[in-house]
């Protein structure tokens, strides 16, 4: 089962829709380059472990911009809203680790899964968990992730029951030494994660029409001011510049990825004035769209 690139798909709710691993073995572990690309806003059931490698990386965790660098990790909790790009003109590489409760825990009724899963699934205060070189525990938990994540890229005899052991373990030593939170997540912004999961969807669902502050804010039944406060509070953006980077990022793949004439792009992608589509471009990537598929992909 060798590492590969993971692309964000959701569903209706902002959910991830891609399967990590398999039924039979929930686990995937992801090399990835944000040079060319970012994550884009998700969230999923499975537990994630990223683990920076060369550059900067700096990941969005509903209200909180945490930047890491080489060495370091992070820990996002099940259910959380999250999202990276890189730092400065570096790659951003990482390793990830994205697996189900199940990988460790087994059934919801059985021991492993309440006193290894559960708890960290309930705790309402832990969205994630920075994991320092510098410390101890941290560098060993980072350590395990690390070992299951070449045991599975490599597939090494027996690679299963060995990611399953590393990655139990570092739950394990999560649970017994991670910190009592200090930080209370109030209740309003627990109701803008959730509102952002279901207007990033909606975007997500019509990008390529006209979409107005109003019609994101009344996907959630709330007013266009409360739809405002929301996308600075969490995202930093308005609605609406979020609708254009969503835009320009769905662009640029189908620049990769097809053969399509970048003024039908530009349309499929929302865009219906082709001259203000080349200069949002090339203001987000610094090539037009013919040149950065010419440079990207040597067509």
């Amino acid at each position: 089962m060798k590492s590969q690139p993971c692309n964000v798909t959701t569903d209706s709710r902002g959910k991830e829709m891609i399967r990590h691993g398999t039924p039979m073995f929930p686990l995937a572990c992801y090399d990835e380059d944000l040079r060319d690309y970012s994550v884009e806003w998700h969230w999923h059931e499975e537990f994630e472990f990223i683990l920076v490698r060369e550059g900067m990386l700096k990941v969005y965790v509903e209200n909180d911009r945490i930047c890491l660098r080489p060495g370091e990790g992070i820990f996002i909790n099940s259910g959380v809203l999250h999202a990276a790009e890189r730092m400065g003109e570096e790659s951003g590489r990482y390793l990830s680790a994205v697996f189900h409760g199940r990988l460790v825990g087994g059934s919801a009724d059985s021991v492993f899964w309440q006193k290894t899963v559960r708890p960290l699934m309930k705790d309402p205060e832990l969205r994630y968990l920075l994991l320092k070189a510098d410390d101890s525990w941290q560098k060993e938990t980072a350590d395990c992730v690390s070992h299951a994540w070449e045991a599975v890229a490599e597939e090494r005899d027996d690679y299963e029951n060995e990611a399953r052991y590393q990655l139990t373990k570092a739950l394990g030593i999560m649970n017994a030494r991670r910190p009592a939170s200090e930080l209370h997540i109030s209740g309003q912004d627990k109701r803008n994660a959730e509102r952002m999961k279901a207007m990033l969807q909606y975007i997500e669902d019509h990008y390529a029409e006209e979409v107005t502050t109003a019609d994101i804010a009344g996907s959630v039944s709330v007013s266009e001011s409360v739809c405002l406060r929301c996308f600075r509070s969490v995202i930093g953006v308005t609605p609406i510049q979020y609708v254009k980077q969503y835009r320009l990022q769905r662009a640029s793949e189908l620049l990769l990825s097809t053969n399509m004439r970048s003024n039908e792009i530009a349309f499929r992608c929302g865009f219906s004035d082709i001259s203000y589509f080349t200069r949002s471009f090339r203001e987000l990537t610094g090539y037009t769209p013919v040149e950065y598929r010419r440079v990207r992909t040597g067509k």
